[in-house]
């Protein structure tokens, strides 16, 4: 076993084992532990282990590991997709413009992976995300057409997502 399978196993057990509420934190250990590590590297091992956070039962957030399995071999990352047509985000309840800023409705507690996966997206249209529990604000570039950013996320959003967003904003210019 590699070093980077090592410290992914010593990531694994503090995860399972502790409350961790930060990259911060989860560093901290991992240095007790003799694994010293940037916060770019401790964010790929993360997306590696398929973590994602989540509301504790104390009332913050802490990581837990969605997809348990073995530790992953070293991989060749691959380039980020460089549109939204890879998979439909069935959670997402609602698109709504104001001004450049687009914002996602999901249910409680599902915002922050979407988030993430806007983050990955490689596009002109979304500048940068903000997530809440149940809401993504979505600051989006200002010389893009609302139809532009809205044809963009077909198959990323569910249809009638777009739908009604479009009829918000049929509705508003005719206002």
């Amino acid at each position: 076993m590699n070093k980077r399978q090592i410290r992914l196993l010593a990531i694994l057990e503090i995860l399972n084992n502790n409350s961790i509420g930060s990259q911060e934190e989860l560093s901290r250990l991992l240095a007790a532990r003799g694994f010293f590590v940037t916060q770019a590297t401790l964010s790929r091992d993360l997306k590696a282990l398929k973590t994602t956070k989540v509301v504790s039962s104390l009332g913050g957030y802490r990581y837990i590991v969605t997809k348990p399995g073995e530790v992953p071999e070293d991989e060749i990352y691959e380039t980020v997709p460089t549109t939204a047509q890879t998979g439909t985000h069935r959670n997402v309840e609602s698109m709504r413009f104001t001004g450049n800023m687009l914002i996602f409705r999901t249910p409680f507690g599902y915002a922050s992976g979407l988030a993430y996966d806007l983050d990955q997206l490689v596009t002109p249209y979304i500048l940068g995300t903000i997530a809440g529990a149940d809401t993504v604000m979505v600051a989006t570039a200002e010389d893009a057409s609302r139809d532009e950013i809205l044809d963009f996320f077909k198959g990323f959003v569910p249809e009638r997502v777009i739908a009604n967003a479009r009829k918000q904003i049929a509705e508003a210019s005719n206002n």
